[in-house]
């Protein structure tokens, strides 16, 4: 059995105002990626567990959300994630209280994973083929998106290898509540001290955060964070930059009421003595929601 950690009860429900007709509109209710979007209320148990090799084809999935169609090996990706289980966790839903688990029944658990919470070195594991197309990736999004002073810096604490990078990974599936990340990034806070306290390779003098936003409009409209608790952290920033992604989002469930909002990514740099305090801003920005 995993190591079961913080649970966290969350109240799911749609902010859409109009109900769902049950029969042959029900399929309305989910998204191209099978997510459910429709208008129900549910409530849920979740807690977070260390992932395990079960949660890979789950953890794979909510990758791609993050990262669409870039050059990115996901599986690759998810097998780090896993490899590195004592710090980060995976969002499960709860059994009944007396109901165990089933080795025997055919399910090997991976569509179960509701969200992933994780830090990866991306300095340390530069060879790995995976973490070599993020960085990749980084120095491209940034040639083409960013300022000359920030793409001065990502390709300084890329090409530094004195300059240990953390790429912060923060997912969860649609209607989620931003609730449930204050437990999951408590956690990993407790987790990366144990992890120094071992010697292990997570002190970081550079974090790297890609947001995945809405544009409402041109010049200054509002800029919405599919993950809400992320609103606040782009203030912190020691420097950030925005990239497109409609067409990579043609298939996504990002692609909302026919491009209405234009699906981005922020991405976003931080000086990494700063963790602990965009751990407290992203607390404070759910308990103001």
């Amino acid at each position: 059995m995993s190591n079961k950690r913080n649970k966290e009860v969350i109240n799911q429900e749609s902010e859409s105002e109009e109900e769902q007709d049950s029969g042959s509109e029900k399929d309305s209710d989910f998204d191209s990626d099978g997510n459910f979007v429709g208008d129900k209320e549910l409530q849920a148990d979740f807690e977070g567990r260390n992932p395990e090799d079960c949660d890979f084809h789950g953890i794979k999935q909510l990758l791609r959300q993050l990262f669409l169609k870039s050059n990115v090996d996901l599986g690759g990706l998810a097998q780090i994630i896993i490899s590195q289980n004592y710090v980060g966790s995976v969002v499960k839903q709860c059994l009944d209280d007396g109901v165990e688990e089933d080795d025997d029944d055919g399910d090997d658990g991976s569509d179960g994973v509701f969200g992933v919470t994780t830090v990866i070195n991306i300095t340390k594991r530069k060879e790995e083929p995976c973490v070599q197309q993020i960085r990749t990736l980084l120095t491209t999004l940034a040639n083409e998106n960013a300022d000359d002073r920030t793409k001065a810096l990502v390709n300084k604490i890329l090409t530094d290898n004195n300059n240990q990078v953390g790429f912060v990974i923060n997912e969860r599936i649609l209607n989620i509540p931003a609730a449930i990340s204050v437990p999951l990034f408590s956690s990993l806070q407790g987790e990366l001290d144990k992890a120094v306290k071992k010697g292990m390779p997570y002190v970081f003098q550079h974090l790297v955060w890609i947001c995945k936003t809405y544009n409402t409009g041109e010049g200054d409209a509002e800029v919405l964070f599919a993950n809400q608790e992320e609103r606040p952290l782009a203030e912190a920033a020691l420097a950030a930059f925005d990239v497109d992604v409609t067409q990579q989002a043609d298939l996504s469930q990002w692609d909302y009421d026919g491009g209405a909002m234009t699906p981005c990514r922020k991405v976003l740099i931080f000086e990494g003595s700063k963790f602990n305090e965009l751990i407290r801003l992203l607390k404070e920005e759910v308990e103001n929601v």
